[in-house]
């Protein structure tokens, strides 16, 4: 079965470190997680005071254990069998939300709809299916979207580079049951990763 561990480390290198920007809507950000997001976590989950000190001091730990509450759990990962599979819908659902259930269950096809909301039967359905070769289609159903998006929203049209380049990060076929490391990754090194769908769309993030 996957295991959230093996990817957190190179989800946080996508999502970069420490960012602060007074033109950037989503505010201070640190690993990909907002204050806002942090403000809400900060003391339920990691005991601490939801304060901006404490955001900035934050360390890959404190972070898996909100994108873990906020976005693997949700999606019944652990019970996904290729981590593969269980690390692309992953980081497609941190990076655009429901958007990345939608598809999934486009996937899987009838009698799901594609309603943007994991549930059991999304999880029996993606159990029951070839896993392998729903991660090929996955993939490119993700980069699918990507330029959809970005033909349809010529303002967005600026961050399709940085959404394809975390997408093909990603190897076309996933063999075995290994955790993805086809080369060295993007983002990280202080700045912000690429800008997520909500982002780019609502000119703020809502979710991480």
């Amino acid at each position: 079965m996957a295991n959230f561990d093996l990817y957190l480390p190179q989800l946080l290198k996508f999502e970069g470190g420490w960012v602060d920007d007074p033109a950037d809507p989503g505010g201070a950000t640190n690993l990909g997680i907002t204050l806002s997001t942090f403000q809400h976590y900060a003391h339920p989950l990691l005991g601490l005071a939801p304060t901006l000190a404490n955001l900035r001091a934050l360390d890959a730990a404190q972070a898996g254990a909100i994108y873990r509450k906020i976005y693997w759990d949700p999606i019944d990962a652990d019970a996904i069998e290729l981590q593969f599979l269980a690390e692309i819908v992953f980081d497609f659902y941190v990076n655009a939300g429901f958007h990345a259930i939608a598809l999934l269950q486009q996937l899987l096809g009838p009698p799901l709809s594609a309603d943007g909301r994991f549930g059991a039967q999304t999880l029996g359905a993606l159990q029951r299916t070839d896993q392998a070769a729903l991660y090929a289609r996955y993939r490119q159903g993700r980069v699918d979207y990507y330029r959809n998006l970005a033909g349809s929203h010529p303002a967005l049209h600026r961050f399709l580079s940085g959404w394809l380049s975390r997408a093909l990060w990603f190897p076309p076929q996933a063999p075995g049951n290994a955790t993805a490391t086809p080369g060295p990754a993007n983002g990280g090194g202080g700045q912000k990763a690429a800008a997520s769908i909500f982002d780019a769309v609502s000119g703020s993030r809502t979710t991480t």
